[in-house]
């Protein structure tokens, strides 16, 4: 679990050093979703209130993706 939160915590630096130093920042689609995919993973490995936190992340998230959020396409696989 640790290695999981250690690599969202990395996605999240990641984008908001790409708000800095980008001539139009702004979350990428595909990192959005794929930041959810990871907290959905952690919320099954976590219990008690945890759950519910991390849920709850991944659901601004999702929502942020439905609000049309980011400035591309998230990617089809």
């Amino acid at each position: 679990m640790d290695t999981q939160l250690n690599s969202i915590t990395a996605g999240v630096f990641e984008e908001q050093e790409g708000h800095l130093t980008q001539s139009e920042p702004g979350p990428k689609v595909d990192r959005v979703v794929e930041l959810a995919e990871k907290l959905d993973g952690l919320a099954e490995e976590a219990s008690g209130e945890t759950v519910d936190h991390i849920r709850t992340a991944r659901n601004h998230c999702l929502e942020y993706v439905e609000e049309g959020g980011g400035d591309e396409q998230p990617r089809t696989e």
